[in-house]
C-alpha cells in the first residue's frame, strides 16, 4: 500500500540508492497495533498540564486515535483531524460510538482547519509538525481555532538520530529542531510555556520545564494572545 515502507525497505532505499518513497506519502496506518511511547507521554503531559475539566479539544494529526482517548479523560468533547483518510476510516471503526466524548473525526488539507475561529479551548498537535512543509501556516491556523492555546510536541534533534548532512535519520521527518530553533518559531505566535520530555525511545520518561542531555521531545504550549 502507498506509504507503507518497512524498516528493511527504508534501509535499502537509503543505502543502495534505489527508488526512495516520498515522505509526504507517509501514513500512520502502518502503526496499527502499536504505539509510540513518547506520544503517549506527550498526550498525558497535555492532559495534566493544559486540559481543564470539561474543556473542548481538537487533536490535529490524530493518527491512530490513542491520543483522543487520553484527552477524553478530562475533556468533555474531543475532535480529531488528519490528512489521511485511511487512518480516519480505521478510527471510525475502532473509536466512534465507543468513546462518547469523541464527537467528530474529519479529513483536512493539512493547513486549513474546517472550524470557525475560537472553536476549541485547546488544540494539540503531537509528532506532526516535523512532517509539515509550511509549519508556520499550520501553527497559525491552530492558533486561530483555539481559545486558550496550542500544545505541540516534536522530537528534539539529537545527534544519534541525525545524519551527517543534518537531515533526520527518520526518513519521514522533513526536519527536526533543537530547542532554540523551535523556540524562535513558536514565540512568533504568543507567550510560550516550555516543557521537555526526557528518556530513551522506549521510556520510561520524565517531564520538566528544563532541557537536559536526555531530552527526547520538545513540548511547548503557546498561549493565545488575549486567550487566558
Amino acid at each position: 500500500m502507498k506509504g507503507q515502507v518497512t524498516p528493511l525497505r527504508e534501509w535499502i532505499y537509503r543505502h543502495l540508492g534505489i527508488f526512495k518513497p516520498d515522505p509526504k506519502d507517509y501514513s500512520t496506518i502502518v502503526g496499527v497495533g502499536s504505539v509510540v511511547p513518547v506520544q503517549i507521554e506527550a498526550y498525558f503531559l497535555a492532559l495534566n498540564a493544559f486540559v481543564e475539566e470539561k474543556a473542548t479539544v481538537l487533536d490535529v494529526g490524530s493518527g491512530l486515535g490513542y491520543g483522543l482517548n487520553i484527552l477524553a479523560i478530562k475533556a468533555s468533547a474531543v475532535y480529531g483531524v488528519d490528512i489521511d483518510e485511511k487512518v480516519l476510516d480505521y478510527c471510525r471503526k475502532t473509536l466512534v460510538g465507543r468513546n462518547p466524548r469523541l464527537k467528530n473525526l474529519a479529513v483536512f488539507d493539512g493547513y486549513s482547519l474546517p472550524f470557525p475561529d475560537n472553536t476549541f479551548d485547546i488544540v494539540t498537535c503531537v509528532d506532526v509538525i516535523e512532517h509539515v512543509e509550511d509549519y508556520d501556516r499550520l501553527i497559525a491556523d491552530m492558533m486561530r481555532v483555539a481559545r486558550r492555546g496550542v500544545f505541540i510536541s516534536t522530537p528534539n534533534r539529537r545527534p544519534e538520530y541525525t545524519n551527517r548532512d543534518g537531515t533526520p535519520k527518520n526518513y519521514w521527518h522533513l526536519r527536526e529542531w533543537n530547542c532554540s530553533e523551535f523556540d524562535e518559531i513558536v514565540r512568533k505566535f504568543g507567550r510560550v510555556d516550555w516543557n521537555f520530555i526526557h528518556g530513551p525511545y522506549e521510556g520510561p520518561f520524565t517531564v520538566s520545564t528544563i532541557q537536559t542531555e536526555e531530552t527526547f521531545a520538545l513540548s511547548p504550549f503557546i498561549h493565545k494572545p488575549g486567550g487566558d
